[in-house]
């Protein structure tokens, strides 16, 4: 993709984001959620508050990097993992295995928009329209499966003893 705004053959710019933010019914919704949920959530609105402020496409599917979005996601579930109670390595496997099952669909979805990302990245001039609307098609699917997996693994925050974060 080259560095320039991309239009469509009518001049149109379709470089532009769609809406991202307004899926997530759970942001901010959090009763103790706190640090977890911040975790969860930082890097998928900082990534869009860098792909509003880059001006190219190209700079914008980079905001949306699958891989730091994944490590992201993983950092999360270790916190919430630490800040388990229970110490015993079987429940702690037990638990990291339960959450690993609640966040699949998220890691599913991720590995979609980096493939929808590659296409986009090296479509021809005459797919290069369709390339974008099939990422930032992806890229919504992204925010609300984010929002759907929050709610699962809140459920399992929200059953930390008080007095945990």
């Amino acid at each position: 993709m080259d560095e320039e705004r991309l239009r469509d053959a009518a001049g149109v710019d379709y470089g532009e984001l769609p809406e991202l933010t307004r899926t997530l019914r759970a942001l901010g919704s959090a009763r103790r959620g706190g640090t977890s949920q911040e975790l969860f959530f930082t890097p998928l609105l900082e990534a869009r508050k860098r792909a509003e402020g880059a001006r190219t496409a190209e700079a914008k599917i980079r905001a949306f990097d699958a891989s730091d979005l994944r490590r992201a996601l993983e950092k999360a579930v270790e916190r919430i993992i630490a800040d388990w109670p229970d110490d015993r390595p079987s429940i702690r496997r037990a638990l990291r295995a339960e959450l690993s099952h609640r966040v699949q669909s998220y890691n599913d979805a991720l590995s979609s928009l980096s493939a929808r990302a590659a296409e986009a990245s090296h479509a021809s001039d005459e797919t290069r329209l369709a390339a974008w609307r099939a990422w930032t098609t992806q890229l919504t699917l992204v925010f609300d499966v984010a929002d759907r997996t929050w709610m699962m693994l809140r459920k399992v925050v929200d059953s930390l003893p008080k007095g945990r974060p």
